[in-house]
């Protein structure tokens, strides 16, 4: 005879469908996580191609040659200079209609793209406040560098493409984690609590100790 009553059984089985909240909670934070990496990643790719197309290699050409390109205004034409010196490198409008005030200017931070197996590192940005085509010829003292024409890369929109690429899956899987944890911790309590109801509705009350029944 147990003075204080039969131990305690096994805790009562909880089905999990019972227990909130639902599972289905645990799927929105792996999309969550997933969409999140999924966007980095495609960032990432836009960001790279992007950069890359900003030059036109195809049209690449010697010192001392020129290039025919079209830019305005609103334009952000440039020309590139493959790796490894531009320091001596010089390039001028030769040619453009009549009236117009092109402007080759040299860049206030440096910025390199690579294509396959060569750099190329931007050397100019063409302006003019007609829009129209210019020629604009290039060289350099040893007569040994390669340009070619591009567009003007955007540093501010490249850092925000890496930002991008590394900020967003960082925080879709600290709120994919973040909401399984708290959903875990939630279903955890809701189970114990579960357990509870069922177990002390159910068990038989405990032999009373007043006088009024047995021991």
């Amino acid at each position: 005879m147990y003075p204080y009553g039969p131990p305690p059984g096994p805790p009562p089985r909880i089905d999990s469908g019972q227990l909130r909240p639902r599972r289905r909670w645990f799927v929105v934070a792996g999309v969550m996580a997933a969409v999140c990496v999924g966007i980095g990643i495609v960032s990432f790719v836009l960001t790279l191609s992007s950069t890359a197309d900003s030059v036109d290699d195809d049209r690449a050409f010697p010192s001392g040659q020129s290039v025919t390109l079209r830019f305005g205004p609103d334009d952000h034409a440039a020309i590139y200079v493959r790796s490894p010196s531009v320091a001596r490198a010089h390039c001028k409008v030769v040619s453009g209609p009549a009236g117009s005030a092109p402007r080759v200017t040299v860049p206030d931070s440096t910025f390199t793209v690579t294509k396959g197996s060569a750099e190329w590192e931007r050397a100019f940005v063409l302006k003019s406040d007609t829009d129209a085509d210019y020629r604009v010829k290039c060289d350099d003292p040893g007569g040994v560098l390669t340009f070619a024409p591009g567009d003007d890369a955007d540093l501010a929109s490249f850092v925000g493409g890496i930002v991008v690429t590394v900020v967003v899956p960082l925080l879709g899987l600290l709120a994919g984690s973040g909401i399984a944890i708290i959903v875990g911790v939630r279903r955890g309590r809701h189970r114990r609590w579960l357990e509870a109801q069922a177990y002390y509705g159910h068990r038989d009350a405990p032999p009373r100790t007043d006088g009024s029944g047995s021991g």
